[in-house]
C-alpha cells in the first residue's frame, strides 16, 4: 500500500473563456482547458460546470495523471460517476479515434450537459454516454436526485442516505439498473482496459457488478477507484480477490491537507489505484 503525493500542477495549462462568455447575473456558456496537448471545450450553464472545467487538473490531480500516463490509442475506458464529462473528454483525447469511452452518467441534467460537451469538442463516434445506473445486478430502483442543479453530486441509487447522513430528495426517479458484466456479456459494451468509479459510496455494488470482467483473461489493466467511508476495506478486500493489489492511494486537494495534518486515511475519501497482479 503506498501514499504518493501528487506531482505538481503543470503550469502552462489555462483556462480561457469564450469571448461570448458574460459574467454577473448571466450564465457562461463556453470555457475552453488547455490539457498539455489538447483544448477541450465546456458548454456551461452555471458557474458550478464552469469551476470543474476550469478545475481539470487542480481538484483530483492525480486522476489526470493516472489517465496521462496510461491511456493509449485504441484503448477502451469505463468512466463510472462521469457527470459532466471533464474526465470522459480527457480520455477521448488521448484514446484517440481508435479508441472508445464509455461515459456513465444516471443523473440526467449532468447526463445532458455531458453530452453537450462530447458534441462541443467532436466525440460524438468516441464517447458512447449510457445514462442507466450500474449496479451488481439487474433491478429497478429509485434514482433519488440530492440536487436537480447541473454539475451537482451526492445522488444515490436505491437510497438516500450519503456518507452516514440522510438527505431529503429533491426529486426521485425509477430507473433500471444493470450491471457491467450484462453488458459486456451482450455485447453491448466492450470490455475495458481502464475503469474509474466514482459514485459516493456506490462503488462495490458496482464492482461485484463486474466481478466477471475483473476476473477475466483479458481483464481491465488498471482500475480507479473512490475509497468513501466505510466501504475502504470492502473494496481492497474484493479488488484482492479478483486478484488486483493496490497500487497507490492519492487525494483531491482538500484531502491531501486533510491526510498532512493527520487525519486518519479511513475518514477521508480518496482515489485508489488497482493493478492485476503479476
Amino acid at each position: 500500500m503506498f501514499f504518493k503525493q501528487s506531482r505538481p500542477l503543470y503550469l502552462h495549462e489555462k483556462v480561457l473563456f469564450d469571448a461570448k462568455s458574460v459574467f454577473g447575473k448571466a450564465l457562461i456558456t463556453q470555457v475552453k482547458v488547455q490539457d498539455k496537448n489538447y483544448v477541450t471545450r465546456f458548454v456551461c450553464g452555471n458557474r458550478k460546470e464552469a469551476h470543474r472545467a476550469a478545475t481539470l487538473w487542480l481538484k483530483e490531480p492525480g486522476t489526470m495523471s493516472w489517465l496521462d500516463e496510461n491511456l493509449r490509442g485504441g484503448d477502451v475506458f469505463l468512466d463510472i460517476g462521469a457527470n459532466i464529462g471533464i474526465y470522459t473528454l480527457a480520455a477521448a483525447h488521448r484514446v484517440g479515434a481508435t479508441g472508445t469511452v464509455y461515459a456513465c452518467e444516471p443523473h440526467k441534467p449532468n447526463c445532458v450537459a455531458l453530452m453537450k460537451n462530447v458534441l462541443a469538442n467532436g466525440f460524438g463516434a468516441t464517447v458512447k454516454v449510457f445514462s442507466s445506473p450500474l449496479g451488481s445486478v439487474s433491478k429497478v430502483a429509485p434514482f433519488n436526485y440530492r440536487s436537480f442543479e447541473v454539475a451537482s453530486t451526492g445522488s444515490q441509487l436505491g437510497t438516500s442516505v450519503l456518507n452516514n447522513k440522510e438527505f431529503r430528495p429533491a426529486v426521485s426517479e425509477l430507473c433500471l439498473q444493470v450491471s457491467v458484466d450484462d453488458l459486456v456479456e451482450k455485447c453491448a459494451m466492450l470490455s475495458p482496459s481502464l475503469v474509474k468509479i466514482d459514485v459516493d459510496g456506490l462503488e462495490l455494488d458496482i464492482l461485484k457488478g463486474m466481478e466477471g470482467v475483473l476476473r477475466s483473461t483479458g481483464k481491465p489493466r488498471s482500475v480507479q477507484v473512490e475509497l468513501n467511508m466505510g466501504e475502504q476495506d470492502a473494496v481492497v478486500g474484493f479488488m484482492i480477490g479478483c486478484g488486483y493489489e493496490l497500487a497507490l492511494r492519492h487525494f483531491t486537494m482538500i484531502g491531501q491537507r486533510q491526510l498532512e495534518s493527520g487525519k486518519p486515511v479511513e475518514l477521508i475519501p480518496h482515489n485508489a489505484i488497482f493493478l492485476p497482479k503479476g
